[in-house]
């Protein structure tokens, strides 16, 4: 008979071949369901990592729920409309030439000022 024996580190035994593929067997199995548990566990990390990332970055865009307090005369209904939240007036006029003022905006097609520019206003459109 061949000699294929190795000494089994927990009982202190000479183990035979058999004994010892049985028990490889076992770890291997082992392993497996381990990195399968890490796997999923890692999956589930990123899956909670990304969904509060991007629940930030929807909430830190939002406007404030509270309307500002406006000045007195602030966007005249003839040529501009008071947005609900951020204190802007948007000029019925959609043109670069559609507000006039030190703070006047133009983007994107939207001619627009702030209520904190004290010069600006939306002009009739020519």
């Amino acid at each position: 008979r061949k000699s294929c024996a190795w000494h089994c580190p927990r009982s202190g035994q000479i183990c035979s071949s058999q004994r010892f593929s049985r028990k490889q067997q076992q770890l291997e199995q082992h392993i497996t369901k381990t990195n399968t548990v890490m796997k999923s566990s890692i999956s589930s990390s990123l899956f909670v990592i990304a969904t509060f990332l991007l629940t930030s970055m929807t909430e830190a865009g939002r406007a404030s729920m509270e309307k500002p307090k406006l000045p007195e005369g602030f966007c005249p209904p003839e040529t501009g409309d008071v947005t609900a939240t951020t204190g802007e007036c948007m000029c019925h006029w959609q043109h670069k030439n559609g507000c006039v003022g030190s703070g006047c905006q133009y983007q994107m097609g939207l001619s627009w000022y702030h209520y904190s520019c004290k010069d600006c206003r939306c002009i009739a459109e020519s």
